[in-house]
């Protein structure tokens, strides 16, 4: 679904009051580590207007075009918004620092529905990506606090979405049909997935999530892969094998009577079979329900602290499970407990793979490293 962001008024009348007086001195070995509200000339994006000779009005306008498009390139408008119906003005406040790079990045205001977590990503793009042009006072360059509002807007959306080689719609009057001999995918699917002999003297479990693509012809192939688990290219090989062979025994979706290509999501979860792994089962399948009655708890924030301690024993017995990091890791970026998120993050980075949180990290992990 399309959206427009707006900012609600010029930048540098929007900014917090200062975090101390702005003629309390730093030790001198320091420098001066004020954050200041006011200067004598803000904190500017940098734009093609800071080369030319004209005014500093002209150049902050320059800058809050160029803030307003380089937001509007990278927040996504979340899936739970747009279900929701959600719309509404998001505020993020961050630091532009002497140097000219951005720290200290949150959220001050949170319509909901993920949206106040879209735009902070998109202004932790800038940490590693973008040198602003630092604030001045009394000729000499200072921190600054800069307070961003971003407004959410839907909009019409389109019936599909553009992929790298195909056109997926995500609009359609007839979903796309397994039609197979075993009456459902699940069905097909299970009959002929096998556990790798690779994975079980090591009693390997986890979880693959696996898209399809459904095309008009009836052939399927493999959008994406996430292996959650590190199980490694036994399994993911296995998983696309089963997967791909259901070609032919599909009806492609439709839309306004044509028939179109369409999206398919399965998650597979390998388990083994011999019975020396099967404590390792028990304790996994216990493992998974708890996180799952603890996403239930967190969002009751009279259980928040049990819920994430029902993660932290999941957790303990499964500590390189993706999914379960990023599910923690999520509840805490919502709470404000950057350093765990930061924590489950990198961990679910390096082992499955993915690129979700790469924008945000680096604000996350600010503190941590320092």
């Amino acid at each position: 679904m399309k959206f427009i962001l707006f900012f609600l008024a010029s930048l540098p009348c929007l900014l917090f009051a200062q975090e101390a007086p702005a003629d309390t001195l730093a030790p001198a070995a320091l420098g001066d580590t004020t954050i200041y509200s006011f200067a004598d000339a803000a904190a500017r994006f940098p734009t093609p207007c800071e080369r030319y000779d004209t005014t500093a009005q002209a150049k902050t306008e320059c800058s809050d075009i160029a803030v307003l498009d380089y937001v509007n390139q990278r927040a996504g408008y979340p899936e739970e918004a747009r279900r929701q119906n959600i719309s509404g003005t998001a505020v993020i406040a961050f630091v532009v620092e002497k140097e000219g790079i951005i720290s200290q990045a949150r959220i001050l205001r949170d319509p909901g529905g993920g949206l106040g977590i879209s735009a902070l990503r998109a202004v932790a793009e800038m940490a590693s990506n973008v040198r602003w042009i630092p604030a001045m006072k009394d000729g000499k360059p200072v921190r600054y606090r800069y307070t961003l509002p971003i407004r959410f807007k839907l909009e019409a959306p389109k019936p599909y979405v553009l992929t790298d080689r195909d056109t997926v719609y995500v609009e359609f009057e007839q979903p796309a049909k397994f039609i197979g001999a075993d009456s459902t995918f699940g069905n097909y699917f299970n009959k002929n997935i096998s556990y790798p002999s690779s994975g079980e003297d090591s009693c390997q479990i986890g979880q693959l999530d696996v898209q399809l693509l459904i095309k008009q012809d009836g052939s399927v192939t493999v959008q994406d892969i996430t292996d959650y688990n590190d199980l490694g290219t036994d399994f993911t090989f296995e998983a696309i094998n089963v997967a791909t062979n259901s070609f032919r025994q599909w009806k492609p979706a439709e839309y306004q009577g044509r028939k179109v290509t369409t999206a398919y999501d399965i998650s597979v979860v390998f388990a083994p079979q011999s019975a020396a792994c099967q404590s390792t089962v028990t304790n996994y399948n216990s493992a998974a329900a708890a996180m799952n009655e603890a996403q239930v708890m967190v969002q009751d924030t009279n259980q928040l602290d049990a819920g994430l301690a029902k993660m932290d024993l999941a957790i303990a017995q499964f500590p390189k499970d993706g999914r379960f990091r990023i599910i923690r890791g999520q509840t805490r970026m919502d709470n404000n407990l950057l350093g765990g998120a930061c924590e489950d993050f990198r961990v679910a980075k390096r082992i499955a793979l993915i690129d979700w949180y790469d924008q945000v990290l680096p604000l996350l992990c600010r503190g941590v490293e320092e």
